[in-house]
């Protein structure tokens, strides 16, 4: 099997990954910037726990040595913090994948790297459904430092320096660890409250665009790229479910299974939308993943009523404690 690194192994997308790749089998360096990774119980699988600043070549060197494929989920996703520290994020943003394209260049061998991207990077005024061919137009720090990182990515794929791709995210949820930014995964934070019987906030009419993908539809979509070398030609690829809700019709989903699967009446209330709402907040995003699918097999295989189904058997069938966020999330 194969020898895998994955970055921001202690995330949320990382911790669902690392889990389903140790049950397959693959030896896994698991690298935080902090000690501690996911808990993982997969017999036999070899594990190793790594703490590593990101940002110096060296430890790029070491993590390279006889790995097949990066997953390079490591990143602060706080749109808010990068707003207000624009130098500070493009330290712990893009000085990261800088160094990953110098130490390729000494290696042995060029590396596989796949590249945890977003599908805000097209910006708030564009046609949907969004694939490849629409134009880039980031409208935030955050949005132009994943720019940056995929060009980086496609330049030294054209080099011949590593072989990488560029997955761009739509919204993902679903049942897993917990988000470690507080300001992502509005779906999630009202999957909580739900289940702790908590009322659901939605801002003003509801009426935003969203296409959520479940957590498990994106492992798959980085296992089939680590399969198909055919995509790791420095370009991105949209992943997504390829169907759009308000934000209206998702809480109502919720409340809906909430109702069925718990006998929970769950309340929706109105608020004002907030003043301070960055731009890319009130976009309206469908994407469409048909080269991703074309190139790889790859199929999304949860429906948003699926998704949010899944979650509510997995809650009741856990022991897991449910924290209640202490915080009112954006409408990313």
């Amino acid at each position: 099997m194969s020898t895998i690194v994955i970055t921001g192994a202690r995330g949320y997308i990382g911790s669902a990954l690392s889990r389903r790749l140790a049950f397959e089998g693959h030896s896994l360096r698991l690298v935080s910037r902090a000690a501690g990774v996911p808990r993982i119980a997969a017999a036999g699988a070899k594990i190793d726990a790594i703490v590593a600043d990101l940002c110096h070549e060296r430890a790029w060197s070491s993590l390279l040595e006889g790995a097949d494929a990066i997953v390079h989920l490591s990143s602060r996703t706080d749109m808010r913090a990068a707003e207000a520290d624009q130098v500070g994020d493009e330290e712990i943003n893009v000085e990261p994948m800088r160094a990953l394209v110098r130490a390729a260049a000494l290696a042995s061998k060029p590396p596989l790297v796949l590249f945890a991207s977003t599908a805000t990077i097209v910006g708030v005024n564009t046609r949907n459904p969004v694939n490849e061919e629409i134009p880039d137009n980031p409208c935030s720090v955050y949005d132009r430092h994943k720019l940056a990182c995929e060009r980086l990515l496609r330049d030294a794929t054209a080099r011949g320096i590593l072989r990488a791709c560029s997955l761009r995210l739509s919204n993902v949820y679903g049942y897993g660890g917990a988000s470690i930014n507080a300001n992502r995964a509005i779906l999630n934070t009202m999957l909580r409250r739900a289940i702790n019987g908590e009322r659901l906030t939605l801002y003003g009419d509801g009426t935003y665009m969203r296409d959520f993908i479940h957590v498990e539809d994106v492992v798959d979509a980085f296992r089939l790229a680590m399969m198909k070398p055919i995509v790791c030609d420095g370009r991105h690829y949209v992943i997504a479910s390829g169907g759009g809700h308000t934000l209206a019709e998702a809480y109502a989903l919720i409340a809906e299974v909430a109702l069925s699967q718990m006998a929970r009446r769950v309340e929706i209330i109105r608020v004002p939308e907030p003043v301070d709402l960055h731009p890319i907040e009130k976009r309206n995003f469908i994407g469409i993943s048909y080269l991703f699918q074309a190139r790889t097999g790859w199929q999304p295989r949860f429906d948003l009523k699926a998704g949010i189904r899944d979650y509510f058997m997995h809650m009741a069938s856990s022991s897991v404690v449910v924290l209640r966020p202490q915080f009112e999330p954006p409408n990313t």
